[in-house]
């Protein structure tokens, strides 16, 4: 009876055994490939065009609809100071006056007042009296000024718009370095997302190839019922995993389009992004080079110089306003008055007192240039914080990649030998289930290590002013 028990306990073990073998055989492919085979292509969606990552962010930069607005703003400026610069040129004005007259308009010379001569007596001889009627009138001004003692404070107003236009430009190499790192960091999710559902579908694979087995020795009376059945479930359960990560990867492809500025359905891959070499950087050059690159910093500058340009602008109030004018007023229909009226020459305007108001503006612009180089000194430690904050993430995600990757290559070595042992039944089946295990659990490790290192790298270019 003993016997009999021992006898069948051989045979479904020995079952078993056959089963995970040609699992482990099959399951083997995927796990079991080096480190340095994941530098080729996804394989997922093959026929799918690739596109690398240097080709996405420049497909970005050029079409993403955030970045072109930024240029539009930009360049709205360029009117601003065209406008500005025609203020130097003589300034045109006309106006026309055409009604009638709510009353008659009379008045009377009086007897004499234009003099009195022997020969002809008093001018006029009588008072003299003047009727205008309530007829249709036109009243016409017009002038030409060309500013003169002005042109020094056009030219403080056009330097002042000319920064304004260069805040707007480091306002466009804001959005660009923002949508890089946008697409950057998308995209690595997207490699990391597209690597997980290729070994899902790796996993479908081998257990479809395992059910099919499985099937045909319950039918040669080799394996059970029951594991045929537990065979179908974990493929049921590997098709529910790989149709989540499918959708997954379709939302993420989407949204990556979105950024590209194209049709969100557009079909691609992405391409394996090896490990970089960027041992050469340190976080003082880092800073240096941020300091030098990021446009809040620009910015910040910038705005110094506006200020100062505000505050020239409000002394140059304390000049008067002196130009060359010619001036015409042509009037109709209304008696005794000249109809026209021509005259050439200089028109002052000043102001001499104003209750102390243009000092007032002088000092407020004292103010706002302290402001000013206040907000560059916070810009820098600003910016300083942030890199060190990248720098160092950068240095610990490039160590745990390196001890991921390390772990991985051990334990695909450690499947390898097993497998082969387990071949000649010199190890034991747990042993060649747990290095599967390990192989696998390994992987999934090193992708996630590697795109949180490269997510981290791409955050530390983004700090540093890299578009």
């Amino acid at each position: 009876m003993r016997h009999s028990t021992s006898s069948r306990e051989s045979k479904k073990t020995g079952r078993w055994a056959r089963i995970v073998l040609v699992c482990s055989i099959l399951a083997g492919i995927y796990p079991g490939m080096a480190v340095g085979q994941q530098q080729q292509t996804l394989s997922a969606d093959s026929d799918a065009p690739v596109l690398p990552l240097d080709e996405a962010v420049n497909l970005a930069l050029e079409h993403n609809r955030l970045v072109k607005n930024s240029v539009l703003e930009a360049q709205k400026y360029d009117f601003q100071v065209s406008t500005a610069r025609s203020r130097r040129k003589p300034q045109f004005q006309f106006s026309m006056l055409g009604g009638e007259l709510l009353q008659p308009f009379d008045f009377t010379i009086p007897k004499g007042s234009l003099g009195t001569f022997a020969s002809t007596g008093p001018i006029p001889t009588t008072n003299a009296k003047i009727h205008t009627p309530s007829v249709f009138t036109t009243y016409l001004t017009g002038s030409i000024d060309q500013p003169i003692t002005q042109q020094y404070k056009i030219g403080l107003g056009i330097r002042a718009t000319e920064l304004g236009r260069d805040i707007a430009r480091e306002d466009v190499r804001a959005e660009r370095q923002k949508i890089a790192a946008e697409v950057r960091s998308a995209y690595l999710h997207l490699v990391a997302t597209q690597a997980s559902v290729d070994a899902a579908r790796q996993a479908v694979k081998t257990l479809e190839e395992a059910e099919r087995v499985t099937t045909q020795y319950e039918v040669e009376k080799k394996a059970l019922r029951g594991d045929v059945l537990d065979v179908e479930a974990r493929l049921a359960k590997s098709r529910y995993d790989l149709s989540v990560a499918e959708n997954g990867m379709a939302t993420q492809r989407e949204a990556l389009n979105q950024l590209l500025g194209r049709d969100v359905a557009t079909p691609f891959r992405v391409d394996f992004i090896p490990e970089q070499d960027a041992s050469g950087r340190t976080l003082d050059s880092a800073r240096q080079e941020a300091l030098a690159n990021r446009p809040e910093n620009r910015q910040a500058r910038l705005k110094e110089k506006q200020a100062e340009y505000d505050r020239r602008l409000a002394k140059a109030e304390y000049i008067p306003d002196l130009s060359l004018s010619v001036r015409y007023q042509g009037i109709n229909n209304v008696q005794v008055l000249p109809q026209n009226v021509a005259t050439a020459g200089f028109l002052l305007t000043w102001e001499p007192f104003d209750w102390g108001r243009r000092h007032n503006k002088v000092l407020e612009a004292s103010k706002t240039i302290e402001q000013a180089r206040n907000g560059i000194q916070e810009t820098e430690s600003q910016i300083a914080v942030e890199v060190g904050a990248k720098y160092r993430k950068w240095q610990e995600a490039s160590l745990l990649l390196k001890a991921s990757r390390t772990a991985h290559e051990a334990a695909v070595e450690k499947l390898r030998v097993t497998n082969n042992k387990y071949k000649e039944q010199a190890s034991l089946l747990k042993d060649l289930l747990e290095a599967q295990a390990r192989s696998s659990e390994t992987n999934a490790q090193y992708q996630e290590a590697l795109s949180s290192y490269c997510s981290a790298f791409a955050e530390l270019r983004k700090s540093v002013g890299e578009e």
